[in-house]
């Protein structure tokens, strides 16, 4: 299929004069259509290849890119999502298509097709218990399997709500068996979302370790500085890609977020930090009014840079919960200029006093021990956020 490809881009190289035609290093998997928000080093992360590739075979000089800009991506980068280790594999269910799978994942269905062609054939025929490759770019865990066995008393609302499942989810499931007839001794498959075994943060920030820690998936509206240390405790990855989705729905036009170190795979030390050490801590950067020359690959200054000061509260306030006793972050550390700009904007906003002072140490000075917000040296230019100890984990402190 490549040396036809290839014979055809030589035959239109030749017909239409542009030279040197694209061979096989260059040869396309797909096109992508840009997206609000998104930049050229995040679309270039996503599929697993260079800035500097995409640019190339898209024929472009810096890295401004615009909505509804076709790309092409190519085949090189596809694979190279499978080798970086983001790829994840998804049984197929009862009732799932190529377009659900992909809307679950965050994956796309072109990508899908080409990534699993072996397997789909070319009529994209879909059997139930074949095995996807997917390319998630949202911190979701593919289902595992249980085998459930009826007890006196059961039934299947109540074993529905038990596994936050809907009894038609498990008719789905279970498409040979006849609900009206299943008796107690009787099994049933469930597909369950999340790991086979919970992460566990263990011990304090400064002196701990990870167990079992998730990897914060490449994503569509965030960009992982380094992807070797963006281990964290399952509640920790889905607090932050739902904050950062959050933002993306209201504020579309907003750029990919730079996320730094998180923790490494087992915790422990890392190189750098005093803490970071239990997956709770997360280095985030700010948003900007306008995408930075170096995009998100950098921490910038938020006292040199004019700050999207929407787009950053929204990450704030859904990061930090609707109150104090739901919350889930324990500090926020930015730097006390920084807070005093964002204060002053956010009271203008109309922000309530009452939550202003929960949620900031300014104006109370920046040794105040008041705030969710409190001030650390060096976090001018990015956000240490340090959540909270997961429920259930009884060796976290």
């Amino acid at each position: 299929m490549t040396a036809v490809r290839n014979a055809i881009a030589v035959a239109v190289a030749a017909v239409i004069g542009l030279g040197s035609p694209v061979l096989a290093a260059d040869a396309y998997a797909r096109s992508y259509t840009v997206s609000r928000g998104e930049t050229l080093g995040g679309i270039a992360h996503r599929f697993g290849c260079s800035t500097d590739a995409l640019r190339r075979a898209n024929k472009l000089s810096g890295d401004m890119i615009r909505i509804g800009q076709r790309l092409d991506i190519p085949e090189r980068c596809e694979s190279g999502a499978e080798a970086s280790g983001s790829a994840v594999v998804h049984t197929v269910l009862p009732g799932d298509t190529l377009a659900g799978i992909a809307a679950r994942y965050g994956d796309s269905v072109d990508g899908l097709k080409s990534r699993n062609r072996k397997v789909i054939g070319n009529k994209n025929m879909l059997r139930i218990g074949q095995k996807l490759r997917v390319v998630p770019t949202k911190a979701v865990q593919p289902p595992r399997k249980i085998r459930y066995k009826i007890e006196s008393g059961d039934t299947l609302g109540a074993i529905a709500e038990r596994y936050d499942l809907t009894v038609s989810d498990i008719k789905r499931m279970n498409p040979k068996k006849d609900p009206r007839r299943l008796r107690v001794g009787d099994s049933i498959d469930l597909w369950i979302e999340g790991p086979v075994v919970r992460s566990a943060a263990i011990g304090r920030p400064q002196h701990g370790e990870l167990v079992n820690g998730q990897q914060l998936p490449s994503g569509r509206s965030w960009y992982r500085r380094r992807p070797e240390r963006s281990w964290g405790t399952n509640e920790t990855i889905a607090l932050l890609s739902d904050a950062f989705d959050a933002v993306q729905r209201k504020h579309p036009s907003a750029h990919d977020i730079a996320v730094g170190d998180i923790s490494a795979k087992t915790g422990g030390r890392l190189a750098g930090h005093k803490s970071h050490q239990s997956g709770r801590d997360v280095d985030i950067g700010f948003y900007f009014a306008r995408q930075p020359k170096t995009g998100p690959k950098a921490f910038l200054d938020a006292t040199r840079h004019p700050l999207d000061y929407e787009a950053t509260w929204e990450l704030l306030t859904t990061l930090a919960g609707p109150s104090p006793d739901k919350s889930r972050v324990e500090y926020m550390f930015i730097g006390y200029a920084v807070q005093k700009k964002l204060y002053d904007w956010a009271k203008k906003q109309g922000v309530s006093q009452r939550k202003l002072d929960w949620m900031f140490q300014y104006p109370r000075g920046s040794r105040a021990m008041r705030g969710v917000i409190r001030h650390e040296p060096g976090h001018n230019n990015h956000i240490h956020v340090r959540f909270k100890c997961p429920k259930g984990d009884n060796k976290c402190l």
